[in-house]
């Protein structure tokens, strides 16, 4: 046998079955169909390793609301549990600040107070308290505690 002859024998000996490459694609699809089944599953990806998540300290604030002409300023004021609210009598007049149909025992500057000073709350629970001058009701504000 001459050598092309026997060169072009080798290339047919070693074909392959199309069958076993198609069966090995088929195979690979099976296994990528699991993959993506067994990973899809979130429950599956979370570490067990336990973490820390920081909670927010927000330390508690003071804020001012003002009494000058008849009108608090500001009117409506938004603030947290534990935060203080302090009266600040910016008019001429003495101002008595109390809290609407007793509301907040406690909430009541009992007495006026004088021009430039203040009267300081501390809210410690949630919800709406409206407030007003005690000589005229219609000189009203509300604090909105979340």
């Amino acid at each position: 046998m001459n050598f092309w002859h026997k060169l072009k024998n080798r290339d047919t000996d070693q074909r392959h079955n199309p069958a076993v490459f198609w069966l090995l694609i088929i195979i690979m699809l099976i296994m990528l169909a699991g993959a993506v089944t067994v990973l899809s599953d979130p429950g599956n990806l979370a570490s067990h390793i336990p973490t820390v998540t920081p909670t927010a300290s927000r330390q508690p604030r003071i804020y001012t609301v003002s009494y000058r002409g008849g009108v608090f300023s500001p009117t409506n004021l938004r603030i947290h549990a534990g935060d203080t609210v302090r009266f600040k009598n910016e008019g001429f007049f003495g101002v008595r600040v109390v809290t609407d149909n007793n509301q907040l025992p406690g909430f009541d500057s009992v007495g006026d107070i004088p021009q430039s000073s203040y009267f300081s709350y501390t809210f410690a629970e949630k919800g709406i308290f409206g407030y007003h001058n005690n000589d005229r009701p219609d000189e009203q504000g509300t604090i909105i505690v979340r």
